[in-house]
């Protein structure tokens, strides 16, 4: 109802209207009185605001010039810290931090002299700061160019005649009074600020508290006007807003159930279809209108009708559907799986069970494709099973023949190197100096090949014996083998290096020989190095253990490094380093058994690095 009806509803009578013309005016009157005081508190803001503003902007220039002047005293420090070093070292990554101030720096004293152009106090001070800089940039440049043509003691004599320091001195005592000066000022005008907020704070707190009262007053004389007719208004519009938002509501639940994708259906606590949304239409090949009132019953396969109404009667009694999969028959006869879960729809009271909502996903064609993907994995593992054992045949026979081949070779070979050592003894004075030599390679072309059969026969062993595992302090190991080289490292000058070695379990006795063959190797190609460095180490990764062994020996070419591994493969020449090529494949086939790999990094005369990998599972 209008407010100027409200004046009029009791005409007949003056004296009431002659009341409402009254409160109406001082309605006015305290309206009037409020927009003067908005008006004036907006004003008083205003010219606040704007003395704050002002005393912010003289704050924000006060530590702009503290900071610019602290960063110049920076760069100072950088000139002297840049020409020190240089002097010390004589390493030109020194005069870095003095390229970069020196490009900077005086840009900064010219920033710093924009900053306080109003002060001549201080400008007088800035030109001090820049006169400085330059003598301090100069007796920089001049230290440096001493200790590059005179030397360290030059450069050292001139820097220990203080000058430099005091230039240094005299920056930092024009930094502080530039410094100093400023902050003066900051207090000054921080105090300047402090004093109008306090202004500010007492005038708005009084029209505050005045502007307040009126509104009171003017709150309680409009209530009781306005008081019935507000309430009848908002059960008006709660009515409307009521009906419009239910109205809304069945038709978004309406539009969502049929536009959904997933087959949704409702059905009532006779198991009767209730709702049933396009989805399940196309999921079935029945209308809505065929199945409304019907038992859910129609929906399944008749074998299986009983156990899926079982399903279905447990949510009545609480019972939430989640994530079961179940069978929906189409009427051409086909099958199709849909996975659920279901929601009772309750009564307002929460009390009863109206009717049960439940949504499906289909996944027939998952389900297909789950079935082909097992059968194709038993497939698989079979066939992996079968392939396995073959190649467990295939090696057993292959390191029965290896063994068999290098045992029966051991005889004929001796019997060779016999007889050749006879014939040298007794008939030594018949043989030419060619015969001689001839005789000398067989002898010990039969004790290589002797020595070859036995690396074979040690190579094949390690793939018979079996692994005795157990946890082992590997730092402590590696320490036994190094002892076991003493007479080969006496004479020598050997840096060995030995970081922390992680503790990991495997047969210790295999493990060993891993870290004999591998120092081994480090030792013997980084004996022509006038100081051998041998570094030794370890470290956790993810679920393995990774050890490392560098030397700074002669290396080899990443090319090879495919052969690395390999049976009687050699990256060097028999002249130039001895052995037969065994050690590395030796090596590789104890980390193989721990379930490990090995690998390694080098390059030519730049030594080399050897890795090797042992599970921690």
């Amino acid at each position: 109802m209008p407010i100027k009806n409200l004046f009029l509803n009791d005409e007949k009578s003056s004296k009431k209207y002659q009341m409402k013309i009254s409160i109406r005016q001082k309605f006015l009157l305290f309206s009037f009185i409020i927009l003067v005081g908005s008006g004036f508190i907006g004003y008083a803001i205003y010219k606040s605001n704007q003395k704050l503003r002002d005393a912010e902007q003289w704050v924000q220039h006060t530590e702009q010039v503290i900071s610019k002047s602290g960063e110049i005293l920076s760069l100072a420090k950088d000139f002297e810290t840049a020409s020190r070093g240089f002097v010390i070292t004589k390493d030109s990554l020194f005069l870095e931090p003095q390229f970069t101030a020196q490009k900077i720096a005086f840009a900064y004293i010219g920033e710093l002299r924009q900053l306080i152009k109003d002060n001549p106090v201080q400008q007088r001070r800035v030109d001090s700061l820049n006169f400085y800089m330059h003598k301090r940039l100069d007796f920089t440049l001049q230290s440096v160019e001493l200790r590059n043509k005179k030397g360290l003691t030059s450069a050292i004599a001139y820097i220990s005649t203080q000058k430099g320091l005091h230039i240094t001195n005299r920056i930092r005592q024009i930094t502080n009074a530039i410094q100093q000066e400023e902050i003066i000022l900051l207090k000054q005008r921080k105090q300047t600020n402090e004093l109008s907020v306090a202004t500010f704070n007492r005038v708005t707190m009084v029209l505050f508290i005045l502007m307040m009262a009126f509104t009171i007053l003017l709150l309680i004389a409009v209530y009781n006007i306005l008081l019935k007719n507000k309430e009848k208004e908002k059960l008006a519009a709660e009515l409307i807003v009521t009906n419009e938002e239910r109205r809304e509501t069945n038709e978004y639940l309406e539009n969502l159930i049929n536009c959904a994708n997933a087959p949704i259906i409702v059905w009532n606590t006779k198991y009767e279809i209730t709702r049933f949304n396009r989805a399940f239409e196309i999921i079935t090949g029945r209308t809505e209108k065929e199945v409304l009132g019907k038992s859910l019953k129609i929906l399944f396969p008749p074998a299986q009708k009983d156990n899926s109404m079982e399903l279905i009667r447990k949510t009545l009694t609480g019972a939430r559907m989640e994530i079961i999969e179940i069978n929906i028959l189409h009427i051409d006869g086909s099958v199709r799986m849909l996975q659920w879960n279901s929601a009772n729809i309750m009564s307002p009271d929460g009390k009863t069970t109206v009717s049960t909502i439940a949504q499906g996903n289909d996944i027939t064609i998952r389900k297909r494709a789950e079935e082909e993907i097992k059968e194709l994995n038993e497939t698989l593992e079979q066939k992996v099973i079968e392939r396995t054992q073959q190649l467990e045949v295939a090696n057993k026979e292959l390191e029965a023949f290896s063994y068999s081949v290098s045992h029966d070779l051991r005889a004929p070979l001796r019997h060779i190197g016999g007889f050749v050592d006879l014939l040298i003894k007794s008939n030594s004075d018949q043989l030419n100096e060619s015969g001689l030599r001839y005789l000398n390679i067989i002898s010990e072309s039969s004790k290589e090949m002797g020595n070859l059969i036995d690396a074979l026969l040690s190579f094949s062993r390690l793939g018979r014996t079996d692994l005795q595992k157990k946890e082992f302090n590997c730092k402590d190991l590696v320490t036994r083998v190094l002892k076991t080289f003493d007479d080969e490292m006496a004479g020598r000058n050997i840096e060995i290096n030995i970081s922390e070695l992680p503790n990991v379990k495997g047969d210790e006795n295999l493990i060993n020989q891993v870290w004999v063959n591998l120092i081994s190797n480090a030792l013997k190609y980084s004996r022509n190095k006038e100081k051998a460095v041998i570094d030794i180490g370890g470290e956790l990764v993810n679920n393995e253990t990774i050890f490392q062994i560098k030397d700074n020996g002669v290396g080899f070419d990443m090319n090879y490094a495919d052969k690395l591994y390999g049976v009687f493969q050699r990256m060097h020449k028999a002249r130039d380093f001895e052995g037969i090529g065994i050690g590395l494949a030796n090596v590789n086939r104890i980390i193989m058994r721990h379930g490990g790999k090995c690998w390694a990094k080098s390059e030519v005369d730049k030594g080399a690095t050897f890795f090797f990998s042992i599970p921690n599972n």
